[in-house]
């Protein structure tokens, strides 16, 4: 990516995996990029393209976390051991062993690039993205909570899905442009289809009067994933992270030699140079010793070969012992 690259607030998967394979020297495919997301080393985004709806909230600690008691109706028909005896509802959602989401009945329009915490479908869209790259089974788990989204305040939002755009609601305009691809696929004959489409104009009615009738919040529901036109995306300042923490894991680091270790080593350099007839404490081993060293192609120092010379006999006094 070069100079280009610091201009540039996100890439695609694709392009994240091009990025880290050039900085670290080896190839890194777009499923590595999605792998490295879900196991919680790099951090992965959405860019809503044509824009998502959301109910956003406050994230509060469980203890500070309140509570509104089940309608009885509701509560007799969950089981008769509950007749007669409240039922306690959390207010707001669970997204951990300490935290609960406050969510707000707003319904707002979320633009642009938004990060992915990873506690609901929208890790399971990931995870399904990664499946499909590496041929591995479908993903068929769903959770109940849908999926969410964080912005770069910290905020935390749950997305939102109109019953508008619901298929299967009757009078829904989704439900007219599924009715009239069924009139076209199937030929329906011209009266029956005025028929069908009269019916959906009555079911219309009734379903834009209830709609009027609710609160903004009460015409969404969660959710099920992110939306077909969500594209994930990697922020670059998240790559920086991700490079940097490559970059900073701990070496293995070798063990300080021993003083037996380092004995034995010099009692080895001993033996050698009695075979090669060069005595340590004699004048000019260190050189004969260097030149060795130079046709060896791993030049050591006079200076350095003298100072381990010096070290044998201490050595071999404590071997002998």
């Amino acid at each position: 990516m070069g100079k280009l690259f610091k201009l540039k607030k996100w890439l695609t998967v694709p392009e994240a995996a091009q990025h880290l394979s050039i900085v670290f020297g080896e190839e890194v495919k777009e499923a590595d990029v999605l792998r490295f997301a879900l196991d919680g080393h790099l951090k992965l985004s959405v860019n809503f393209v044509n824009h998502a709806e959301a109910r956003c909230g406050k994230v509060v600690p469980l203890g500070d976390a309140t509570f509104h008691e089940i309608s009885p109706l509701i509560r007799d028909l969950i089981s008769d051991e509950r007749k007669g005896k409240p039922i306690m509802v959390l207010d707001g959602l669970k997204i951990n062993d300490s935290e609960v989401l406050k969510l707000e009945e707003t319904i707002v329009t979320l633009n642009g690039v938004y990060d992915l915490p990873m506690i609901g479908n929208e890790q399971l869209d990931v995870e399904h993205e990664y499946q499909s790259l590496t041929a591995g089974p479908a993903v068929t788990l769903q959770g109940l909570d849908g999926a969410f989204v964080k912005g770069q305040d910290g905020q935390l939002c749950q997305l939102q899905e109109s019953f508008d755009d619901n298929e299967y609601q009757a009078g829904s305009r989704a439900h007219l442009r599924k009715l009239e691809e069924h009139i076209a696929r199937d030929s329906i004959d011209s009266s029956k289809a005025q028929e069908l489409l009269d019916q959906h104009k009555e079911k219309r009615k009734e379903f834009l009067e209830k709609r009027k009738a609710k609160n903004d919040s009460e015409n969404y529901y969660p959710a099920g994933g992110l939306p077909q036109d969500g594209v994930l995306v990697v922020r670059t300042n998240a790559l920086r992270e991700f490079e940097q923490s490559i970059n900073d894991a701990p070496a293995s680091v070798d063990k300080p030699m021993t003083t037996t270790e380092r004995n034995t080593l010099l009692t080895i350099i001993a033996a050698l140079c009695d075979y090669s007839a060069i005595d340590p404490a004699g004048r000019g081993a260190a050189s004969q010793i260097a030149k060795l060293t130079e046709k060896l192609g791993a030049t050591v120092t006079d200076d350095t070969i003298r100072k381990a010379l010096a070290k044998i006999p201490d050595a071999l006094e404590a071997r002998t012992k």
